[in-house]
């Protein structure tokens, strides 16, 4: 872990570090040693030349964590900061399980199947979030949602970058299961067939954005705000992948720092006129329907969520 865990948030996650601007100094920084946890595992299995090589780190991060090693020293403070805030450190387990998907060749067949992916790549991120920003218990499966559809927003605003490492995360049943090779040659007659697989991939991350907006409420007022803007930047991503008619074949969009502090003072706007998380609300049980056919039982408080008593809100 480098000494200054904001360096890696400032080189790699530019959305996210424009919203810790709005963090407390010490939250904001918790964030950013989580951030840096992830980005390790994730590089991992990225930038890895060696393949089987990576694997085999990523089950020793695994096994570092099962075991609880502190003197680790890439997972060491990320055990640390399980202790300090009271993360499930499974879920640093389970992003670590989703990640290693994507060593070899990865080619999801169904919707079921990329809603799953994302949960384990950024659904757990928001599960380990949320005890950083003191979310209450009721608004942890909506830091899921949020998790998921920023996770989608990137698959929509990757496509061809994934598509030229080999993996297709759009669903095969959306595009006549194209593989990632047919993708990244971007013929005339598959592009239409990818276009509207996009358009569907990012109205489903909408669904959970508004899930995730929804479960803001739960959250302190300060950190409500940083997180709100977070979400704005990151959704205006596949907006304007949409106003782009979801050219993939076109490169990467990108928000520019003028518009983010635009979408900054929108996000903060409508939170003011109580836009959204005005009140609790209860979530929407159907969006995880997908996971709870497959979550491992270190995961159970899905299943407690779906067992627990219906509260009329």
């Amino acid at each position: 872990m480098q000494d200054d865990p904001t360096a890696l948030l400032k080189k790699h996650g530019k959305s996210f570090n424009f919203a810790r601007l709005f963090l407390g100094t010490d939250t904001g920084m918790a964030a950013a040693r989580l951030y840096g946890f992830c980005r390790i595992v994730d590089d991992i299995a990225d930038e890895s030349p060696d393949k089987d090589q990576a694997k085999k780190q990523l089950e020793e991060l695994h096994h570092a964590i099962l075991q609880n090693k502190t003197e680790h020293p890439l997972i060491g403070d990320f055990l640390q900061l399980c202790e300090e805030y009271n993360i499930d450190r499974n879920n640093g387990i389970t992003l670590i399980q989703g990640v290693s998907e994507d060593l070899y060749q990865q080619a999801l067949e169904t919707e079921q199947e990329i809603v799953n992916y994302a949960y384990k790549v950024a659904g757990v991120v928001g599960l380990m979030m949320a005890p950083i920003l003191g979310a209450k218990e009721e608004g942890y499966q909506f830091a899921v949602d949020l998790g998921i559809g920023m996770q989608l927003t990137n698959i929509a605003r990757d496509v061809m970058e994934d598509a030229n490492m080999g993996r297709r995360y759009i669903p095969g049943e959306w595009i006549n299961a194209l593989s990632a090779e047919q993708i990244a040659l971007a013929r005339l007659d598959d592009r239409q067939k990818i276009q509207h697989a996009i358009v569907k991939l990012l109205s489903l991350a909408e669904e959970y954005y508004q899930s995730g907006l929804a479960g803001l409420y739960y959250l302190p007022n300060g950190n409500k705000r940083a997180i709100a803007v977070a979400a704005y930047v990151y959704r205006q991503i596949g907006r304007k992948l949409l106003k782009q008619d979801c050219e993939y074949w076109q490169g990467r969009v990108y928000i520019s720092p003028l518009h983010k502090i635009i979408l900054a003072v929108q996000a903060l706007w409508h939170l003011r006129i109580n836009k959204f998380a005005e009140k609790a609300v209860k979530h929407r049980s159907e969006l995880h329907t997908h996971l709870i056919e497959s979550q491992s039982a270190s995961h159970n408080y899905l299943h407690e969520n779906i067992q627990a008593k219906e509260k009329t809100l």
